[in-house]
């Protein structure tokens, strides 16, 4: 833990400096006893906070807990612990002020004040506050400063190490046509084999009773036939598989539009990885174009979701910090553009997308997938051609997906 200490005057501190100058000043040229005198009563009180806030902080320690990553817009809390160590001296008037950063243009102070913490104890205290844009931000270290007991006086120490935060992009609502489209693709397709669950279906066979089972599903003559319980079992078709290509295309001159057009793909496609991996039983295959592409793929689950939304938190996101240059190494986040980047994120993947996976292409454009030779490249065998045909290119979104807050329209 690498400290740095300061001590410095407040401004009242240089005010009250100054008279206490004047009047000694005074009592020098007029030679004025009770000048002196004066002067004397006023310098003990800035000898005091000199003395006291120089003592103050020996012994504090801080320590934050903070979510490992939270949705752009979602309440963010940060609580901060400090505690004093040492065995008779309280502390009093600590205040914590620490810095989360997605840029040296983007920044937010956030300031915890502690009354007071006992010798040997500690204290909770706690900031709450909304970061709009994703990416990975950097917070801390902490600035821990105290000003008891008169305020003329402050000493600062910076203390702690940098950690991070990464914020996911916001999240939206899918429309019921995007639910229409996933059932119309698949009826259409291949139908997949079934998996057996205990969630509501078509009845399918009995099971031992289990711990947490509904007394609702125990099937009450085929345990008295068994002598234990049993509970009907019930079966659920398999949600079609899903790859979901994410082509954050923007101009070389990009303007505000641009930007917008962006962030609310990526909202998009981060709304519909939520709603696969809460759903389950599929498969799920996420790319995003980047100066170097890239992809997660597996059946859908909680560690496929955060697998997938870092990468989304992290895709163009222009400006972010990214975990190598935190280490002193590597480049900011890539930020795509040009139309071969549409091409490298399929080379990537074609060949690791099911036959019979829905495949979806969310785009900030119209893209043409066979503009030239390079793309057309792709598409050299049978098995590719049938890929390309079943491509569905999404980039009117406002026909599937809703931002809150309304950006799109109406929910039809």
């Amino acid at each position: 833990m690498s400290l740095q200490r300061k001590i410095r005057l407040t401004w009242e501190g240089w005010f009250y400096l100054v008279v206490l100058c004047f009047i000694l000043g005074g009592a020098i040229l007029r030679e004025v006893n009770l000048l002196f005198v004066l002067a004397g009563m006023l310098a003990g009180p800035l000898i005091l906070s000199l003395r006291s806030v120089s003592t103050a902080l020996g012994g504090v320690e801080i320590a934050r807990t903070m979510p490992q990553g939270v949705c752009a817009g979602d309440p963010l809390m940060v609580n901060l612990q400090l505690r004093n160590t040492r065995h008779r001296v309280g502390s009093f008037a600590v205040a914590v002020e620490e810095k989360i950063e997605l840029n040296e243009e983007s920044s937010d102070k956030h300031v915890v004040y502690f009354p007071y913490v006992p010798a040997g104890q500690s204290r909770k205290q706690a900031y709450r506050g909304r970061l709009s844009k994703r990416g990975r931000y950097l917070v801390g270290p902490f600035r821990v400063s105290t000003r008891f007991p008169f305020g003329l006086v402050r000493r600062s120490v910076t203390m702690g190490e940098t950690d991070s935060i990464l914020i996911y992009p916001r999240l939206g609502k899918l429309t019921r046509r995007w639910a229409a489209r996933q059932y119309e693709a698949f009826e259409g397709g291949r139908r997949q084999r079934q998996r057996y669950h205990r969630a509501e279906g078509e009845y399918y066979g009995v099971r031992d009773w289990r711990e947490g089972d509904s007394r609702r599903s125990i099937h009450w003559r085929s345990s008295a036939r068994m002598g234990r319980l049993v509970v009907r079992q019930f079966e659920q078709p398999h949600t079609r598989d899903l790859a979901l290509l994410v082509d954050l295309w923007k101009p070389e001159e990009a303007v505000d539009k641009d930007l917008e057009k962006v962030e609310e793909v990526v909202s998009f496609a981060a709304t519909v990885v939520t709603d696969v991996c809460r759903q389950g039983n599929a498969n799920l295959l996420l790319a995003t174009t980047g100066k170097s592409p890239q992809h997660v793929s597996g059946p859908a689950s909680v560690a496929l979701l955060q697998d997938a939304m870092e990468q989304l938190a992290m895709a163009d996101a222009g400006g972010a910090i990214s975990a190598e240059s935190m280490e002193g190494g590597g480049d900011d986040v890539d930020e795509p553009d040009g139309d071969n980047r549409l091409f490298e994120m399929l080379a990537q993947v074609v060949d690791k997308i099911d036959s019979a996976a829905e495949v979806v292409l969310i785009s900030t454009r119209e893209p043409n997938l066979t503009c030239d030779k390079r793309m057309a490249s792709l598409w050299d065998s049978a098995a590719r051609r049938a890929l390309f045909r079943r491509i569905r290119v999404i980039n009117n979104l406002s026909e599937f997906f809703q931002l809150d807050g309304g950006t799109n329209k109406r929910e039809p």
